[in-house]
């Protein structure tokens, strides 16, 4: 049975998580976040109790951010799908087409259920290198993720289509998002325009954009501000539209749209006339008296007290 609820909120970001309730191999959670050396633990208790071990080294692991979550997943599973779930993942890593696995430092299982099987990089585009582990890899697959990407599910979720065992044409087929360099794309008309309509939702407003159905420099540019501004954050340079950048553009269009709607309702009668209802009154009533007292004679004296 999977678990649906994040057990550890404070070492597990939700994307983490979703590695764990989104696999679609029969397998059981060994871990995600465990207090010893490495990446399942917290780049912060790594630099305090183990300074220089390997998970905090690089630059995608010393990012300021993240730096107090858990950055592995270990998922146990019987000899087959463990054959399998490791032939998916050394397949994904070696061909230079497939860029599902950007987001992953490391991963270890078994091709034959006989030895270990692991492979290990440096950056997002690698280049991958064989690495060594322990026996208990024989049973269970481990999986690093670089402190950049632990709460960035648009660069985690592609592993999970490599864990289903898609083709890298498929998932490409099912994730047609706008990217830099397309060029009269109807998803990139669509997106200036969106974007230029809720530019102004940001403050201040996002770069405006020619609708020429061209993803160019200043497109990024414009996406990557409104991603700044609408709270994004990570290495994300606007050079595609990311699911979360997406989200944020129907979200904006949503509150715009309720922002005018509301600016268009009438203001509550009594603060729309109050004004016109006082001086009605005045009229009919203190100014009409007081030119009944003028026709009669001259005022002398003065108010003392008027009875509304």
């Amino acid at each position: 049975m999977i678990l649906l609820i994040n057990t550890d909120p404070e070492h597990i970001t939700e994307p983490m998580w979703m590695l764990w309730t989104n696999c679609p191999l029969p397998a059981r959670l060994a871990g995600i976040y465990a207090n010893k050396k490495g990446y399942h633990n917290t780049v912060i208790a790594n630099l305090k109790r183990w300074p220089g071990t390997y998970s905090i080294r690089f630059p995608l692991d010393l990012v300021n951010f993240n730096r107090d979550k858990a950055r592995a997943i270990d998922v146990t599973m019987g000899p087959k799908d463990m054959i399998l779930w490791t032939s998916r993942m050394k397949a994904s890593a070696e061909n230079p087409a497939d860029h599902r696995l950007a987001a992953v430092r490391e991963f270890y299982g078994t091709l034959d259920g006989k030895t270990v099987f692991g492979l290990i990089k440096d950056t997002q585009n690698g280049p991958w290198r064989k690495a060594s582990a322990d026996n208990t890899h024989l049973w269970h697959g481990h999986m690093g993720v670089f402190t950049a990407f632990v709460n960035d599910w648009d660069k985690l979720s592609p592993i999970i289509s490599v864990w289903r065992g898609d083709t890298i044409n498929d998932w490409i087929k099912d994730n047609m998002l706008p990217k830099q360099g397309d060029t009269n794309s109807q998803e990139v008309f669509y997106f200036q325009h969106l974007h230029n309509r809720v530019r102004d939702m940001v403050n201040p407003p996002a770069p405006a954009l020619d609708v020429d159905g061209d993803y160019g420099p200043k497109m990024t540019a414009a996406v990557f501000d409104f991603f700044k501004k609408r709270g994004g954050n990570g290495v994300y340079k606007g050079d595609y539209i990311a699911g979360w950048v997406a989200m944020q553009y129907d979200s904006a269009l949503i509150e715009k749209i309720t922002r005018d709607a509301i600016a268009k309702l009438p203001k509550p009668p009594i603060e729309q006339n109050l004004k016109e209802l006082v001086d009605a009154w005045l009229a009919a009533n203190i100014r009409t008296q007081l030119s009944q007292v003028a026709i009669v004679g001259s005022i002398k004296g003065e108010i003392t007290d008027v009875h509304l």
